[in-house]
């Protein structure tokens, strides 16, 4: 039957007394197995609270060498002490009489013990730490993978195709030349989606860039009742962000609104403290757009894997805005 902790340290510190007094002692064996379980309880037992505290301080793998040299000073300093007082104890209630070299021994066999109790404890905590960190190396992976999938998933969107498509058929006869642009920068679009779907940050102005031709293709189709409006061009090339971010927040932005030219619809970017502010005045559908809602999850969720940073969106004064935080292009 399996021994449930905290016993199977006592009846450990037991048995370890039991030994050191049958092969150190001949005479007076259970006086014995009193006073080495004494020195062992003091040992083991204050180390391992000490094990605890000190892991409870320093608990992440990369803090190991910070847990080790702390744990070795800590222990040695109290291994030192607790031998002392227990050897004084014994002598003063006569016991044992006081011996340098038998003081010396005891101190000696308690550093010993300390050194076996650091050694089990901590690689057993450095193999779980381990095992953990394989886990969740697995677990980002796997998120990282599917949040890339949703992302593309979400660009290649069937009903901005059908759109597009069909303002390109209706361009055609009327505006060959527009109608060439569109199909560049059509083509442009989705050329971007397949070159950043497996990269994790893609510079500003490479977002700017692709979000620019995004807004060129809906602007055809809403004309002026549709603004894009920012003055980020000496910022770009500071800034790094996930790919496909900003296009989502415009995307949600037309999804979610009415947009007419009595009432058009004003997207604004600016760059505070690090951070993107899109904003966009709140002119609602009277029936709300079919959402599962996981866009702005999508975005949270991919901000705290890849930089751990937090997205915030909010509705202030007739607007929704959404904070985007930035990474510097020297991080």
């Amino acid at each position: 039957m399996k021994i449930k902790a905290p016993f199977d340290r006592y009846l450990l510190m037991l048995g370890l007394a039991g030994i050191l007094a049958y092969f150190g002692h001949d005479a007076d064996f259970w006086p014995y197995v009193l006073v080495n379980l004494a020195y062992t309880f003091a040992f083991w037992e204050g180390n391992y609270q000490l094990v605890g505290w000190v892991r409870e301080r320093f608990p992440l793998m990369q803090q190991t060498s910070r847990r080790i040299f702390t744990q070795i000073g800590l222990s040695v300093a109290y291994t030192l002490l607790a031998g002392t007082l227990v050897t004084i104890f014994f002598h003063l209630i006569d016991w044992i009489p006081y011996e340098w070299d038998f003081h010396q021994r005891i101190l000696i066999m308690g550093l010993f013990i300390t050194a076996i109790i650091a050694i089990v404890y901590e690689t057993v905590f450095y193999f779980d730490l381990w095992k953990s960190s394989l886990l969740e190396g697995e677990r980002l992976k796997k998120t990282a993978a599917r949040l890339q999938f949703e992302s593309l998933k979400n660009q290649v969107n069937p009903h901005f195709l059908f759109n597009s498509l069909n303002t390109l058929a209706s361009l055609i006869p009327v505006d060959p030349v527009k109608a060439e642009k569109f199909v560049q920068e059509f083509a442009g679009i989705y050329r971007y989606v397949l070159e950043v779907k497996d990269r994790n940050f893609v510079s500003l102005r490479e977002e700017m860039d692709f979000v620019s031709s995004f807004v060129y293709l809906l602007k055809i189709r809403f004309g002026e009742h549709l603004k894009f409006e920012h003055q980020l061009e000496k910022q770009l090339d500071q800034y790094q962000i996930p790919p496909l971010i900003l296009q989502n927040l415009v995307e949600n932005a037309i999804k979610h609104n009415v947009i007419l030219k009595e009432r058009p619809l004003v997207i604004c970017l600016e760059i505070q403290n690090d951070t993107l502010m899109v904003s966009n005045n709140l002119q609602e559908r009277s029936y709300p757009a079919a959402s599962t809602q996981t866009g702005l999850r999508n975005m949270v969720q991919r901000l705290q894997l890849v930089a751990n940073k937090e997205a915030k969106f909010y509705k202030k004064e007739g607007y929704f805005i959404a904070e985007i935080p930035l990474i510097h292009e020297s991080d």
